[in-house]
């Protein structure tokens, strides 16, 4: 039985790196670029924002609260050389990227799963790790085999593996582009290229995949009952075509409470979370009015930016283990301010969003790649002490030796004298 749904978006996530020492002119080029918006944020149009991450996260990730109307009039009329200056002081800035409507619609009528991208943002955080973010839609159809196909699809158009999956007879079309592998185009268009993001292993050719959607009332409880919507349910979970046979479900995992966790932190009769380390989804049904109202938008805002901070965490650790092998002063430094200025506080205080929190943080290993990067930090440390203080030691012997030879000579000249 096909199910239905009633409300659904998918984010698309794509995580990259600048080269060292290019983040100021990277935000300029964004400012000097017409589609590109830098985002204020306001203490009333966002007040769930404001409200839901603490006082240091949210200096951290939307410092603009603090701005009043006159500083961000001032601001857009600075020149964007002194623009771009003052955003890089800053640890986070987001961006709106606007999309021209490509005049000549749609392809291949009737053949595939049409969509919109209704949103791009650029996150960019000033150690030089980026995010780029799409919000896409389907369009003309309510199907949710639509949905497993199209995440599973697009979550591969920039990786070399979506020209040999045409096999799989998957089309996805935009109304935005004229052919879907346009937006290759518009992702190094935006990001520049990946030899940086490839030796940090921080670009990966996969989306991230944040993905809600919401069924009809009467499907959902035709198939709560058997593993209709259980088996869809981990379909949708593990980003696979709806066509796919399921070997790893959830009864595979029973009395392996760890793994459950990582599968699902929250389900009852309405609504299911799942995860993996590449994928959150959100699946309800709109038998209760907050499943296609509330629960949706908070999705979206407040546990988004948590689940884009919690990936720029795991983004960062991996640089840093990066810059490690490449030098320890170098890293160093940028390793204290991430632990100082990040790492060690709560984003919030909200009961689920925490909830959330620690989800991510597992199933991302994050505290583990912490853990070991630590490890590693202190090794390191010490050696290079050690290496400093022979360096040292023998600059003394050289420098004891040079007095000795002086003194010396000092002495043979007196005695002459």
């Amino acid at each position: 039985m096909e199910l239905m749904t009633k409300y659904q978006y998918t984010y698309f996530i794509h995580p990259y790196m600048l080269e060292e020492g290019k983040y100021k002119n990277y935000l300029q080029n964004l400012l000097r670029n017409s589609k590109c918006k830098i985002r204020f944020f306001d203490k009333q149009k966002d007040l769930h924002l404001y409200t839901y991450f603490l006082p240091v996260v949210r200096d951290y990730m939307f410092w603009s609260f603090g701005l009043s109307k006159d500083a961000i009039k001032d601001f857009k009329k600075l020149d964007t050389t002194v623009q771009s200056t003052l955003l890089a002081e800053h640890d986070c800035n987001i961006f709106n990227y606007q999309i021209t409507e490509n005049l000549q619609g749609k392809v291949e009528t009737n053949n595939g799963i049409f969509f919109e991208i209704s949103e791009i943002k650029i996150v960019c955080f000033s150690s030089g790790i980026c995010f780029l973010v799409f919000k896409t839609n389907l369009e003309n159809t309510n199907s949710f085999s639509d949905i497993l196909n199209f995440n599973y699809k697009f979550r591969e158009i920039n990786s070399e593996a979506y020209n040999l999956k045409e096999y799989e007879n998957i089309k996805i079309q935009s109304n935005s582009f004229k052919n879907v592998k346009d937006i290759s185009v518009l992702i190094k268009e935006i990001t520049g290229n990946d030899i940086i993001s490839k030796k940090a292993n921080i670009g990966d050719e996969k989306f991230f995949v944040y993905s809600y959607a919401c069924l009809d009332q009467k499907d959902w409880e035709e198939n709560a009952e058997n593993q209709v919507l259980d088996n869809l349910f981990e379909k949708y979970r593990s980003v696979q075509p709806a066509n796919s046979q399921i070997i790893d479900d959830e009864y595979s995992f029973e009395g392996n409470d760890r793994l459950k966790e990582k599968k699902s932190i929250y389900k009852n009769q309405y609504i299911r979370y799942g995860f993996t380390v590449a994928s959150t989804v959100l699946l309800t049904s709109n038998v209760n009015t907050t499943n296609f109202t509330v629960v949706p938008q908070k999705f979206e805002s407040e546990y988004l930016y948590t689940y884009m901070l919690i990936l720029y965490k795991k983004m960062m650790l991996n640089k840093l283990n990066y810059k490690f092998s490449r030098g320890f002063k170098g890293a160093e430094k940028e390793f204290l301010e991430f632990t100082k200025k990040i790492w060690i506080h709560d984003i919030t205080n909200e009961e689920f969003g925490g909830r959330l929190e620690q989800n991510w943080m597992s199933n991302l290993e994050v505290e583990d790649a912490f853990m070991k990067l630590k490890n590693e930090y202190d090794i390191t440390y010490k050696k290079y002490n050690v290496e400093e203080m022979k360096k040292n030691n023998k600059v003394t012997v050289v420098i004891v030796g040079v007095i000795l030879i002086i003194n010396l000579l000092t002495i043979i000249y007196a005695s002459l004298a």
